[in-house]
């Protein structure tokens, strides 16, 4: 890897701005060994390493067809838009790269069609925008949503016309030929490389493992990115779920193939229909039992805490859907769309039989309730195993990597959640930033702690301080909603800045504003401690309430924390405590995302100073200066103000 990534190979001769940097040319010389010797690789690559290129030109020179899977689809359109067009210029004119998405990213063009004869929508913007979406349907290369930016992210009609698994009808539609997913998927099939995210891996890996057959082509390596996620993403697909939106959808479908039927003079759908309008009242029994229980957010699915009548209703949805099954299951004359009918009746009869009797310790089971929707849950209390049985089984050339995989610079927490082997490579590279003199961590010495009630009105109080030192410039990260909310409400009429807040708009148009906005300051939660990339002036202050702890009531944290406890380990220190730090980590590296960004970052937690577990969490942030005092903080940010001034290319 010398010869492309050495201080004068072939990157510095052909890249204008290339630096060479040994973190980038390590792991990639670490990445084309195992894809060699195909022996697992862990890569804890710190921002700025450049790892994106130090995989993808390994993967490239392999010969080998690699899939990339990514955390975001956002980190997906940006190696297919950016990185794979230039490499290609650069290494290799004939590659074949694919990015490949879920389904419903995708226009399906029966539903388009079927939907435009007799349109439903929610109001009137819908339809206008709809009407644009007929011209740009027409003319499509990809039927691709990302290609519609002006959509909105809540366009409820979206979900009426993209290529959903449920009303798929596969190589018996009309439209198979021309349909854009299949076209999509034909190319990935003899791509080199094949850009995912992890949702789609996982599916298909469910797929694979239940015999359904598999959505991504074979392939001969994974690269992993942003691979902190994995553990939480194997969980949602190997699990089961049962949800009034799911019983609707099914019931719906079945309604309109009997509409179809009975146009025709088909009597033997009689017994199909009735069966199938028996589930909805069920559903709604079931809504009403699970809502009774009043508990926001997810709760555990308690039986006997439910009573008998739920679970008698439970038994009796499962006996409407086996004999619905039963009427769908395709013989000679039965519509395509059967198939696909069979196929979701019987999962959702085994949701329910489980649901009934949850009586495998190896899931845990919980609800979700809204006023209009329940959803049931079962998930897998750990999922090593299943890494173990249908990833490593399937695939030995593998690479885990992400600037955050490390607690105190170990593997061991990421191995095990995974079940990793002993024998993985491990690299643990450091960024290239100079964080002792770009950056300043401030923890006060003498402060209340996060439980006490007048946390959020100090909080604000210092904040206000800080903000008018930085000029605004600032993310408030938040670990709950309340306390962004308080501080919010504390903050509001006092500051000469924009004021900003998650939940006020779509998330694209927030950091849109943000970085717009210079000396704005945009108060955040849980989706906002990843992802964000906001290089230059608009972030030169970051703002921590406190230390991302989960909650440990969550019904799968809780079963998670208990099954530790169970190997006799501390389910606070073996499970909790290196979440905690994998997250802060995630938060804390919004600040600098380039080598001349700079600025403060603020963490509101006395337990950092005041608890054992605080050296775990600063022996895993990088080399930050620590203070205490709010003067030197100031100090700190006139010497970067006087340092923009003389070098204005600095943020």
């Amino acid at each position: 890897m010398h010869i492309y990534f050495g201080p004068e190979g072939i990157l510095a001769a052909k890249v204008q701005g290339f630096e060479h940097r040994a973190s980038q040319q390590r792991m990639a010389e670490a990445v084309a060994q195992c894809l060699g010797l195909e022996i697992p690789l862990l890569v804890e690559a710190g921002t700025g390493t450049g790892k994106t290129w130090a995989y993808l030109i390994p993967a490239i020179l392999s010969g080998k067809r690699v899939v990339v899977s990514t955390g975001t689809k956002a980190l997906q359109e940006q190696i297919q838009d950016h990185d794979i067009p230039f490499l290609k210029r650069l290494l290799h004119p004939q590659l074949k790269a694919v990015c490949l998405k879920g389904r419903r990213n995708y226009l399906c063009r029966r539903r388009f069609r079927e939907f435009a004869y007799q349109p439903t929508f929610w109001n009137q913007d819908e339809a206008r925008l709809f009407r644009q979406l007929q011209t740009w349907a027409v003319r499509s290369p990809a039927g691709d949503r990302a290609e519609v930016e002006w959509l909105p992210d809540h366009f409820q009609a979206w979900n009426e016309i993209s290529c959903d698994s449920d009303a798929c009808l596969g190589q018996q539609c009309d439209d198979f030929s021309r349909c854009f997913l299949t076209r999509v998927r034909q190319e990935a099939a003899q791509a080199h490389l094949v850009i995912v995210n992890h949702h789609l891996f996982f599916a298909d890996l469910s797929l694979r493992s239940r015999g359904l057959g598999e959505v991504l082509p074979d392939h001969d390596a994974v690269v992993f990115d942003e691979a902190h996620q994995l553990e939480d993403t194997v969980g949602l697909y190997f699990g089961f779920v049962l949800s009034s939106l799911r019983l609707k959808d099914l019931v719906s479908d079945i309604l309109r193939e009997c509409g179809r039927a009975s146009h025709g003079g088909k009597g033997q759908y009689q017994e199909l229909r009735k069966t199938a309008e028996s589930l909805d009242p069920l559903g709604r029994l079931l809504h009403h039992d699970l809502r009774r229980m009043d508990r926001p957010g997810r709760f555990p699915l308690d039986l006997d805490a439910l009573g008998e009548d739920f679970v008698k209703h439970l038994h009796r949805l499962f006996q409407s859907l086996q004999r619905l099954e039963e009427l769908v299951t395709p013989h000679g004359e039965s519509p395509p769309s059967f198939e696909s009918l069979a196929r979701r009746t019987s999962e959702l009869k085994k949701a329910a039989e489980n649901f009934a009797k949850p009586d495998d310790p190896s899931f845990v089971h919980w609800c979700e309730v809204s006023p209009k929707v329940f959803f049931m849950h079962g998930t897998p209390v750990a999922v090593d195993h299943i890494v173990g049985e249908e990833l490593l089984k399937r695939n030995s050339a593998l690479v885990f990597t992400s600037a955050t995989l490390a607690v105190a610079g170990s593997f061991d927490f990421f191995k095990r959640g995974l079940g990793l082997p002993l024998h993985c490579r491990e690299e643990l590279l450091p960024s290239p930033f100079d964080y002792e003199n770009q950056a300043l961590l401030y923890v006060p010495s003498a402060f209340p702690a996060p439980q006490e009630r007048n946390f959020c009105s100090a909080l604000a109080e210092q904040a206000l301080e800080i903000l008018k030192m930085t000029r605004g410039r600032a993310l408030l990260l938040f670990t709950s909603y309340r306390n962004m909310r308080e501080v919010h409400a504390l903050l509001r009429d006092r500051l000469p800045f924009p004021l900003l807040m998650q939940g006020e708009k779509p998330k694209r148009a927030l950091i849109a504003q943000f970085k717009k906005s210079v000396d704005s300051v945009l108060l955040a939660t849980s989706s906002f401690w990843q992802g964000i990339d906001v290089p230059g002036e608009a972030l030169s202050c970051l703002m921590i309430d406190k230390l991302p702890f989960e909650v440990p009531e969550d019904p799968v944290i809780a079963a998670r924390m208990q099954y530790v406890t169970d190997q006799g380990k501390s389910s606070f220190f073996h499970y909790q405590v290196p979440r905690a730090v994998i997250q802060l980590k995630q938060g804390v590296g919004r600040l600098i995302r380039c080598s001349t960004d700079g600025g403060l970052i603020a963490i509101f937690d006395v337990r950092l100073r005041t608890r054992g577990y605080g050296s775990l969490f600063f022996k895993s942030l990088p080399p930050f200066p620590l203070t205490q005092r709010l003067d030197e903080v100031e100090a700190f940010l006139v010497g970067r103000c006087c340092a923009r001034e003389s070098h204005p290319k600095l943020p």
